[in-house]
């Protein structure tokens, strides 16, 4: 019987081994490239806690003479919620010391899209999740930027990826999105209005901004690139409005978000 036991645990041993680093290969050059994955535990490191939570299990194989069934499936549960739960916790230690933030972030940015005059709105979110995006980078169908969880490099936090992220794209010199009305793509030099439209981003940001802010925000409107990294907040504002438009070319957009807006009237925001 106890040969069999420890056979058993061998086979678990092994198993739980594969099952943990099943499903990695899911992970897309992209993703690695740009972040926004987790760090899963090196294998070894997997392998080490595997061993380890099978030790008690195995000395108790060998000192028992009579081990029931019930004894067996009973272990069994035992071992594996143990060695899962010291790999989940491990997991979390490994993401949190890999982490530049050192621990998870909650930050929100408001974005619009305009094609030529005509604001576009990302497709509708589905699912139990109902996000569009991923886990750690996506929107609500709140016209909001929502990054939740842990963050390898504060510098993944970027335009190019959350349209990448959503199902599209993001360049000095082009975007797409998709709609529920398809995916809308647009080019420098597309025609637009009876002219040659530009892709042009702007960034509507606070520049003496504070976590606790609620008033009092001073704005500088700001031309950037797809690789404008977002305010480090998580409410809007202090968080970035960002305004993505393809149109005639312009050094400041008239077009701003309906929270800034709102500041603005209220006196709670000079736009300078």
């Amino acid at each position: 019987m106890n040969k069999k036991v420890i056979v058993l645990f061998v086979f678990l041993l092994i198993l739980n081994i594969a099952l943990a680093h099943e499903g990695e290969e899911e992970i897309t050059d992209e993703e690695i490239n740009n972040g926004f994955f987790e760090n899963f535990l090196p294998l070894p490191f997997v392998i080490g806690i595997f061993i380890i939570s099978t030790i008690p299990f195995l000395i108790f194989a060998y000192r028992w003479k009579k081990i029931s069934k019930q004894h067996v499936i009973f272990w069994i549960i035992i071992y594996l919620v143990s060695s899962f739960t010291l790999i989940i916790v491990g997991d979390a230690i490994n993401l949190v010391i890999n982490s530049e933030t050192k621990g998870p972030i909650h930050w929100h940015a408001d974005f619009q899209v305009w094609n030529c005059g005509k604001q576009l709105d990302l497709v509708d979110p589905k699912g139990i999740a109902n996000r569009v995006g991923t886990r750690l980078f996506h929107e609500h169908g709140d016209k909001r930027m929502h990054v939740e969880g842990v963050i390898k490099d504060v510098s993944d936090v970027d335009l190019h990826n959350f349209f990448n992220f959503i199902g599209g794209y993001l360049s000095e010199r082009s975007f797409s999105i998709p709609t529920n009305n398809g995916v809308v793509s647009v080019t420098d030099g597309k025609s637009c209005n009876g002219g040659d439209g530009e892709v042009q981003i702007f960034a509507y940001v606070v520049t003496n901004a504070h976590a606790s802010q609620k008033e009092g925000f001073i704005v500088e409107q700001l031309k950037v690139n797809e690789n404008y990294v977002l305010s480090p907040y998580q409410d809007v504002p202090p968080g970035d409005c960002i305004i993505i438009e393809f149109g005639e070319r312009k050094e400041k957009t008239d077009k701003i978000c309906e929270t800034y807006r709102i500041a603005v009237e209220q006196g709670r925001m000079v736009v300078v």
